[in-house]
């Protein structure tokens, strides 16, 4: 079967563009860089790349968020990357690492996750109970999405955790950092405001539409009330009106029967006479 000039002029345009569009850059799975991570956790200690929105919504990553400042303020950090950012780095592990050394005064957990592999890198020498509750945060969770597996990893990791004290390295207490510069602990407090300030943010941003809900509710609530009370008013003084027209009709009535009375009386005194 031969094609005629026409459509085969098309499919070879067609098939240029399919080239052209294969040798584009994908934006959507090109990943992000251990930069863009590290210069993300400290404001924030969950973190989607774009590529991966859809394994984590808005509200799940504020659940995860609230999680972590009830449980462990400021010593569990989480990513949720691309496969080919993992790749990239040569594994997930190695992302997650060279992620920890992008973040010298990183205290506590750092979870990397793709949504299928997950990583921890921890700042003390808790390495294997956390990495195994991390596992049966995973394991226990499968089903349920990774918001579920998420927030019982924090809750697993947070049992575990030694705190501060239990840190590699970690400065000796009572002893100021030399030249007055700041110390891991003054970056750790840093790191720490902004995380409370993150926090406060997503909580304001979930509680607003119930704020604004119970106001508008309250609002009608009040109209509702205020037209009540005019329609009553209206009734107690169409109520009033009218006893005072019966009112006046009576006198009326009373000054009719006395003038009837009065012509009687003088007709019966003419009639007498």
């Amino acid at each position: 079967m031969r094609l005629r000039p026409g459509p085969r002029r098309r499919l070879a345009a067609a098939a240029a563009a399919c080239v052209v569009l294969g040798l584009l850059p994908d934006a959507a799975s090109a990943g992000s860089t251990v930069r863009e991570v590290a210069g993300a956790l400290p404001a924030d200690p969950v973190y989607v790349a774009d590529s991966q929105r859809r394994l984590l919504s808005v509200l799940e990553r504020g659940r995860v968020r609230l999680r972590i400042a009830r449980v462990d303020t400021g010593r569990i950090q989480i990513a949720v990357v691309s496969p080919r950012s993992a790749r990239r780095a040569g594994g997930l592990s190695e992302f997650a690492n060279a992620v920890d050394q992008a973040l010298p005064g990183r205290r506590g957990a750092l979870i990397v996750t793709t949504g299928s592999a997950f990583h921890v890198v921890t700042s003390h020498r808790v390495v294997d109970p956390t990495a195994a509750a991390l596992r049966a945060a995973v394991e226990s969770n499968r089903r349920r999405g990774l918001d579920a597996q998420l927030l019982a990893a924090v809750d697993g990791i947070a049992e575990v955790d030694p705190g501060a004290g239990g840190d590699i390295n970690a400065p000796s207490p009572g002893v100021p950092s030399p030249g007055g510069t700041a110390g891991p602990d003054n970056s750790f407090d840093d790191i720490g405001d902004s995380f409370r300030l993150g926090v406060l943010i997503v909580a304001a941003a979930i509680a607003l539409p119930f704020l604004l809900a119970a106001i508008a509710l309250f609002l009608a609530w009040r109209r509702r009330r205020e037209a009540a009370e005019d329609r009553e008013q209206f009734d107690r003084g169409g109520a009033r009106q009218e006893l005072i027209g019966l009112g006046e009709e009576s006198r009326r009535s009373t000054s009719t029967s006395k003038c009837q009375t009065r012509a009687c009386a003088a007709a019966t005194s003419m009639s007498g006479r």
